[in-house]
Formats: structure tokens, C-alpha cells, sequence
């Protein structure tokens, strides 16, 4: 009995080992940190809120994501007390004020 062909032949891409360097990293995925380093006139690298691009003004991070957010983009869950972000967030518009759930506490609430 001959051995059966390969179903994926055409549309399996090549499996090659790849050597990623310092070259590859500062033009590709770390190219932002590595530019912001070495033009930045200060010497310090600012961090910019994830939300709003703003400079960031503490060391608020969203507790799901871990992204940098500024005073003005942080939410407060009203389950647990959470830093989130807006992305990480669901705001229930039902009542008649907002409810801000992270989330976690916004998984058991469903």
C-alpha cells in the first residue's frame, strides 16, 4: 500500500528557523521603545497612555491588560475596585448613573 500525500502540501507555509537579532527587534516590534530611547533630548523615555496617547502623569496600569493609562482614562470597577481601561472595561448605561465593571467581575455578572 503506498504511503498517502500530504493534504496541507499547498497552503502549509515552509517551517525555516529564523534568527532574530538586534537588527530585526529595532526595526520591527521594539522600533518604537528603541527610536523613542535614542531621540528623546531628555535621556528618559516618556510613556504614553494607551487610551489617549497622553503622556502618562503616574504609574496607573490597567490591572487586566497591564497598559500605561493616565489620571484621565482610568476606571475604577465598582465590583472590586480594579484599575481598567477603557478597552478592558463594560459600562452598563441601564441605571441612573453608569456601572463600570472590569473584566473579570463583568464575566460573573453575565
Amino acid at each position: 500500500m503506498p504511503k498517502r500525500g500530504c493534504t496541507f502540501a499547498d497552503a502549509a507555509p515552509l517551517q525555516l528557523k529564523v534568527r532574530v537579532g538586534q537588527r530585526e527587534l529595532s526595526r520591527g516590534v521594539c522600533a518604537e521603545r528603541y527610536s523613542r530611547e535614542i531621540f528623546d533630548p531628555s535621556g528618559a523615555a516618556t510613556r504614553a497612555c494607551s487610551s489617549c496617547v497622553r503622556a502618562v502623569d503616574g504609574k496607573a496600569a490597567c490591572g487586566q491588560c497591564e497598559r500605561a493609562l493616565c489620571g484621565r482614562c482610568v476606571r475604577i470597577c465598582c465590583s472590586c475596585g480594579a484599575v481598567a481601561c477603557a478597552l478592558c472595561t463594560l459600562v452598563d448605561c441601564g441605571d441612573v448613573q453608569e456601572t463600570v465593571l472590569c473584566g473579570s467581575c463583568a464575566t460573573f455578572e453575565a
